[in-house]
């Protein structure tokens, strides 16, 4: 599979869940990743193109799988990947404290043919509970180099690399990988239909691994691309027969039968090179989770958890966030004081820094919680969270698997629907995209610190805290609707694996912080950039000609100085103006038309524009506000503060409102990257009862929480 005429090695990282992959990866790209598709999917793939002395190398990391047997999405990704692309070598990431499970991926990579290197990681852990692992004899057997590495401390990626580039080059002595067998009886049929299949054409792969393939149903004749048309029914015929006699003689189903043959191979590897210690890696782990996963105290705990997270976001991002606030102030009376007055001073104090800056401001609040979210992953709690939740999502037919892709919601969306395709059954994947974006992502979290803050200043982290909460409940809650309406079927039995606790890296955390925080910060420069400066033009445009007859009446007398207290006077006049100004324009207009809308919410038609506007991306939400109310007027240092500006009674937002607001913003239409994202998943019908049932469900709280509030007189 190796083509010696390429100047750059494509090298694929694989391996299992849990197994440390990505602190691999990471460590062999350092900085220098990108994070796109696989073609003709939504699945997300990192990459990188680095240089290993001299050798130029491409980076690929695949999917996390258990198997390549194409049960799920991500199985199937990762096999089409390796099939297609055909890279030069696969790093196959190991756990060695887990080889039984870990190896099960390995014998299909050895069979499909492809340059292995195994990397056995976590060695510090296998060598604290005693395991020995006699590292040559492994190699020998499976006809692979073996590295042994820390991926969390880079230990042993310099010897990694090393590896490799010796395989690549040639440089590996007795390098075959000998076939995995699976009992006399099985491997007859497999010799006879193996040599069929290369004697037909398909040879670019081992023909062993065709005649497994079509014996475990990973593919069929008509998918064979390679099979000379001719031969099709010659091979059909022969894998009928095999499947008869294997299925007579064994009394099992066949892919039960590959199964058992692969993990018999890989405990035969491990009875000739593994020796087990008389420690546990996992006892700390099972005193631990005796604790957290325990019946009664589990879900306090993941609550407290979550409420310390949200609570430090608040408290200790309020320091820089006021900062860059006072920043951004600044730099509007600069521009106030230095460029002439005009549309140029305004585009770039209303629209761009106005738009752009009430964005910024929250990054601080926005990476401590991409940090804490980290920590929490890297130190495995987060499978522990699905574990404890499996018994509330069985209420509404999911599993607790499913809880993983909708925490992922917290911090996007559209990550977390793809993470969907590791469910096996394609109703929970429905049903799971359906929910998600009902998790309040990190791009509604400066909506709600703007509000939390200008109108529950006391107890803005629990008001975030709550709002991610009332997410939770309400997609449970639709969840369960949906169930008895339109997925009913039985529920699925919850098997998930759970890792033992590690303590986080510093260096792996603030990684994984950055790389969710590119996507915020790119934002910025981009779709929230262009859509303040549309915002800005339609609020600035088109001009009015004429004021009213009674501001032209007061401004007459203003002149002949007739009124007294003159310059407080004309200083209400302009505000008064500029606000006839919004209204004239495109985008005042586009309020009185909508207007109704949200009129039976306490929205203003402020509100109800920003709102429109968030269907872009929900930070836009923030920098519609932060253009709107800043339309015609001066800059100054007590009006650059948009909280300031929402908690002024002359708009006439109270905290009923604020709270409404938050709640719509929480549950209605995702943003248009999650929308294209569902529409890929799970189809355009769906999308469309998506997008449906969020806008109702958004519309109908909020109207509540305003209607029954204002009925108690809390408005």
């Amino acid at each position: 599979m190796r083509d010696q005429n390429r100047r750059i090695y494509k090298i694929a990282l694989s391996g299992n869940p849990n197994c440390g992959k990505t602190s691999i990866f990471n460590a062999l790209a350092g900085t220098h990743q990108h994070v796109g598709n696989y073609p003709g999917v939504t699945v997300e793939k990192r990459t990188s193109r680095i240089n290993w002395g001299e050798q130029a190398v491409e980076l690929i990391d695949l999917p996390g799988t258990y198997s390549l047997s194409v049960l799920t999405l991500d199985e199937k990704v990762a096999r089409d990947f390796i099939l297609r692309e055909e890279p030069d070598a696969v790093i196959n990431v190991v756990d060695s404290g887990n080889l039984e499970r870990n190896l099960f991926l390995t014998t299909q990579l050895l069979e499909m043919g492809v340059d292995v290197v195994i990397d056995l990681n976590m060695w510090d852990e296998a060598e604290k509970s005693g395991l020995e692992i006699d590292v040559e004899k492994l190699s020998e057997l499976t006809g692979a180099p073996v590295v042994k590495t820390i991926g969390h401390r880079r230990s042993g990626i310099d010897q990694l690399i090393k590896a490799t580039l010796d395989l690549l080059n040639d440089k590996q002595p007795g390098h075959h990988h000998p076939p995995v067998t699976y009992g006399q009886l099985i491997d007859d049929r497999l010799v006879d239909l193996a040599r069929l299949l290369g004697e037909s054409g398909c040879n670019r792969l081992p023909s062993r691994w065709y005649a497994v393939s079509l014996l475990d149903e990973t593919t069929t004749i008509a998918e064979m691309d390679c099979l000379h048309p001719n031969s099709k029914e010659q091979v059909d015929a022969k894998l009928q027969e095999a499947k008869e006699h294997i299925g007579k003689t064994t009394n099992q189903a066949l892919t039960e039968v590959i199964n058992d043959g692969r993990y018999g191979f890989v405990n035969g590897l491990l009875k000739a090179v593994m020796k087990k210690g008389a420690g546990d890696r996992m006892a700390i782990s099972r005193r631990i989770d005796n604790v957290l996963t325990h019946r009664l105290l589990g879900f306090p705990i993941f609550l407290a958890f979550i409420w310390l997270l949200f609570q430090a976001t608040f408290a200790i991002g309020d320091y820089p966030v006021q900062w860059i606030d006072a920043g951004i102030g600044l730099l509007q009376q600069l521009i106030a004081t230095h460029l002439p007055a005009g549309l140029i001073a305004d585009l770039l104090s209303e629209g761009i820094i106005g738009g752009v800056g009430s964005v910024m401001v929250f990054l601080p609040n926005i990476l401590i919680l991409f940090l804490g979210i980290a920590i929490l992953e890297d130190s495995g709690y987060m499978s522990r969270a699905a574990f404890i939740m499996d018994r509330l999502m069985r209420a509404i037919g999911l599993q607790g698997k499913a809880f993983i892709p909708m925490l992922m919601g917290f911090g996007c969306n559209v990550p977390a629907i793809m993470a969907t395709r590791t469910l096996e059954s394609s109703r929970q994947r429905i049903l799971t995209v359906i929910l998600i974006p009902f998790m309040s992502c990190a791009a509604r979290l400066p909506v709600f610190i703007l509000f939390a803050a200008a109108f529950f200043a006391g107890n803005a982290g629990n008001i975030i805290f709550l709002m991610y909460i009332i997410g939770v409940i309400i997609a449970i809650l639709i969840g369960r609707i949906l169930r008895l309406v339109l997925f009913k079927g039985e529920e699925v039995a919850f098997v998930m694996e759970l890792p033992p606790y590690r303590l986080p890296t510093a260096r792996a955390a603030l990684i994984h912080m950055w790389e969710r925080g590119q996507v915020y910060l790119k934002k910025m420069g981009g779709v929230i950039l262009v859509a303040s400066v549309i915002l800005w033009f339609l609020g600035a445009f088109p001009k009015v000609d004429e004021y009213s007859q009674a501001f032209q009446t007061q401004i007459a007398e203003l002149e002949v100085g007739t009124i007294p207290g003159g310059e407080e006077r004309i200083a209400q006049l302009e505000a008064q103006m500029a606000l006839e100004d919004v209204q004239h324009s495109f985008i005042g207009r586009l309020g009185d038309w909508i207007e109704p809308v949200g009129q039976p919410l306490g929205f203003t038609w402020q509100m109800d524009i920003s709102l429109i506007s968030g269907f872009i991306a929900k930070e836009v939400v923030v920098s519609s506000m932060g253009v709107i109310y800043q339309l015609g007027d001066e800059v100054t240092e007590e009006s650059s503060s948009l909280i300031a500006a929402l908690h002024d009674p002359i708009n006439g937002i109270t905290p009923l409102t604020a709270f409404g607001f938050m709640l719509f913003v929480l549950l209605y239409t995702p943003c248009i990257t999650v929308v294209v994202a569902i529409r890929r998943e799970i189809g355009v019908r769906w999308m469309w009862v998506s997008l449906a049932l969020q806008l109702t469900v958004a519309w109908i709280a909020a109207f509540l929480v305003y209607q029954m509030g204002t009925l108690f007189g809390l408005g």
